[in-house]
C-alpha cells in the first residue's frame, strides 16, 4: 500500500486534480488547521465539491494541523528543523486523527495527504505520512507528488 502526499502550491485546481487522477487518488485527507486558501478552488468548500464531482472523497483533519503559534514560529526563524520536532512532538496528543487515516488505507482507499506547501520536506504532512508509517508497521510505502513547475 502507498500513502500519497500532495501540496497545492503553484497550480490550478484542475492541474491539482489531473495528479490526482494520475496517482488513482480516492480521498484526500487535509491537515491544514485552516482549510482555507487565497487561491482560488482550494478552501474547503470549493476543493470539496470539486473533488466530490470527480468522485474523489474529501475529510478535513484540522487536529493534524499546525497551530498559530508553530506557524508564526516558523514565519519568524525560517528554521523548518526546530518546526519539525516541535511539531513531531504534538503527533502523539493526534492518535485518533492517525487512526483514522490508517483506517482509510487498511479500508483500500488510496490517500493523499494535502497541505499548501509543494516541497513536501518543507510541509508537516511529510511527517504526518512518517508517523502514519511508523505506527503501521506493514511496509507502508509514501509518495509525495511533486508536480513539476
Amino acid at each position: 500500500m502507498t500513502l500519497f502526499t500532495i501540496g497545492y502550491e503553484g497550480q490550478t485546481p484542475q492541474e491539482f486534480l489531473t495528479w490526482l487522477n494520475y496517482h488513482h487518488v480516492s480521498f484526500v485527507v487535509d491537515v491544514r488547521e485552516l482549510p482555507l486558501s487565497r487561491k482560488k478552488g482550494f478552501s474547503k468548500t470549493a476543493l470539496s465539491t470539486m473533488l466530490l464531482g470527480n468522485h474523489i472523497e474529501y475529510m478535513n483533519l484540522r487536529g493534524l494541523g499546525t497551530t498559530k503559534e508553530m506557524r508564526t514560529q516558523l514565519k519568524s526563524t525560517g528554521n523548518f528543523k526546530i518546526f519539525s520536532k516541535n511539531y513531531a512532538q504534538t503527533l502523539s496528543e493526534r492518535g485518533n486523527d492517525i487512526k483514522t487515516i490508517m483506517d482509510l488505507i487498511n479500508s483500500g482507499e488510496t490517500v493523499a495527504l494535502l497541505c499548501f506547501e509543494r516541497d513536501p520536506e518543507t510541509c508537516h504532512r511529510s511527517l504526518v505520512a512518517n508517523e502514519i508509517k511508523k505506527q503501521d508497521g506493514n511496509g507502508l510505502k509514501i509518495k509525495h507528488i511533486v508536480p513539476a513547475l
